[in-house]
């Protein structure tokens, strides 16, 4: 299956919320949703998704098992692996936040893009 978008091609955070419950095999009792984003085992997951080109998911704390469960489950429900994993640098926050990145369109110019942007640690490419 794929992401349950809506007929103007947005893909709601109440539909994310189900689609990974539903396909991704997330326990319902570790997701939630709010008006702007999702929240993993009490940490906030911010989405952007263009349906069938690409995604980009963005996790609050470390790079952890609970990461890698989330974003397999987003795999599973987009259909398609993601082509790079790095740190995001939030100035205001003097944070960073775990980042995947899915692309079925072009992944090797958003690496590039990726490479030269300040804003970025840790890149790796899968």
């Amino acid at each position: 299956m794929a992401e349950t978008i809506q007929r103007n091609g947005l893909w709601h955070l109440t539909l994310a919320y189900h689609d990974l419950i539903d396909q991704g095999g997330i326990p319902e009792e570790d997701l939630e949703y709010g008006l702007t984003n999702l929240t993993y085992k009490k940490r906030k997951v911010v989405i952007s998704n263009i349906y069938n080109e690409h995604l980009v998911v963005s996790l609050e704390g470390e790079d952890d098992e609970g990461t890698k469960n989330l974003m397999n489950a987003f795999s599973k429900v987009v259909e398609y692996q993601p082509f790079c994993k790095y740190n995001l640098k939030l100035k205001r926050k003097n944070i960073s936040l775990p980042t995947y990145e899915w692309d079925k369109i072009d992944s090797e110019g958003r690496f590039r893009e990726l490479k030269e942007k300040k804003n970025i640690e840790g890149l790796v490419r899968f």
